[in-house]
């Protein structure tokens, strides 16, 4: 700002050749007043003289009364601002004794308010596309504009005249850009769940519709990464406002180093200037190298199986061979009529279960209910004789015993 109003007064001085111009004139006027004294009109000449001497003295000193200049101390225009809020422009001069002529506010080069303090009223507005002022809190310093649109992003100038006879003028001016802040924060695909030493990670990083476009950056286990790693696209422009969509890709082999505790961290950033952060993370997991194929490891499985399988088969054939052995050893040390007993009550059992087939089967229980009703009715009535039964001569015997022993 000193450098504006040091320029400005530079200009107001004079020339060096109209400078030394003037100090020569005034010689030659000093030398016609020393020439006059010695002529009749000594009077006359002598008036004329002098004032001629003063008026070009007061034209050589008139630079030392130039030195009051008009200059812009600040322009107040925000940066960024968010879409349907009320805008303030704000511009500061400092007049220097100067009388103030006008403030004239533009965008783009247009003119769309001029505030002039002998109007009545001082205020003025211009139509503009994107720039609706509010007339009413608009001053010579600030101007505000109401619900700012995507059209009110441009160049901001505000220029200060002085009054007549000088009309100095001083300007400034700032950009302002209307943000339009993303729906929702950036989103990441093509990723996997776990990822194994040496495997190569494709991902990509997209952010939502904004204005303007986000600026997307990549993280990894929270340290940016390296800038051979990213795969930058153009923005995708959609929508009647035209918004655009940003895209970054993330590409590189995996290594021990970015698993932290077992996981590695991939986490995508858009962001706006000061006015919009967001990120989003993902977690991906650390997969170990199988030491055996799939197909060998399937093998190896079903080879397991079938040992276990037979190891089982045996060890029943043992437990029924077993058994065996103690109802055979058990069964010598029984008397005849027991053991005719048990083999009659286990017999049958046995069939049983060796045979699958219900048809099979029938017969065998049939004849073993028989047989059992009729040794049921002996044991009850001992003076009952058994009619002769083909296939029943072990009860026979049995019975005979048994009437021996009772007499």
């Amino acid at each position: 700002m000193f450098a504006r109003k040091t320029d400005f007064c530079i200009r107001l001085i004079p020339s060096s050749a109209t400078l030394m111009a003037k100090v020569r004139a005034f010689h030659i006027a000093d030398t016609v007043v020393r020439r006059s004294n010695g002529t009749t009109s000594k009077s006359l000449g002598a008036v004329a003289a002098i004032s001629l001497k003063w008026i070009l003295l007061c034209s050589c000193f008139t630079v030392f009364d130039s030195s009051h200049c008009l200059s812009m101390t600040e322009v107040r225009i925000p940066k960024h601002i968010m879409r349907h809020e009320d805008a303030m422009l704000g511009c500061k001069y400092d007049l220097d004794g100067e009388s103030l002529y006008s403030v004239k506010w533009y965008k783009d080069g247009f003119e769309f308010y001029r505030y002039v303090p002998r109007d009545m009223p001082p205020g003025q507005v211009f139509p503009l596309p994107g720039v609706d002022v509010d007339l009413l809190n608009s001053t010579d310093n600030v101007v505000v504009l109401r619900r700012v649109t995507l059209q009110s992003t441009g160049r901001y100038r505000c220029e200060v005249s002085g009054e007549a006879p000088s009309f100095q003028t001083v300007s400034g001016h700032e950009d302002m850009i209307v943000v339009v802040t993303p729906k929702h924060g950036p989103q990441i695909t093509g990723g996997q769940p776990r990822y194994q030493i040496d495997d190569i990670v494709r991902v990509n990083c997209t952010s939502a519709p904004s204005k303007p476009v986000c600026h997307l950056s990549w993280l990894i286990n929270g340290v940016h990464a390296n800038r051979t790693f990213l795969r930058p696209y153009d923005p995708i422009i959609v929508g009647r406002e035209g918004l655009e969509v940003a895209r970054l890709g993330l590409e590189f082999r995996v290594r021990k180093k970015f698993f932290k505790h077992g996981d590695m961290k991939l986490k995508c950033v858009a962001k706006i200037s000061s006015v919009y952060w967001q990120s989003n993370e993902e977690s991906v997991a650390h997969e170990k190298h199988q030491k055996i194929p799939v197909l060998e490891s399937r093998e190896t499985v079903v080879a397991k199986s079938r040992l276990r399988d037979k190891a089982l088969e045996d060890n029943q054939l043992k437990d029924a061979g077993t058994s065996s052995a103690a109802t055979s050893s058990a069964a010598a040390f029984l008397p005849l009529a027991t053991r005719n007993s048990i083999l009659l009550h286990i017999t049958p059992t046995l069939l049983l279960l060796a045979l699958p087939d219900l048809a099979a089967m029938l017969p065998l229980l049939i004849a073993f209910l028989c047989q059992y009703w009729q040794f049921n009715i002996y044991v009850r009535q001992p003076s009952y004789r058994l009619p002769v039964c083909y296939g029943c001569s072990s009860y026979w015997r049995w019975s005979h015993s048994i009437r021996t022993v009772g007499r």
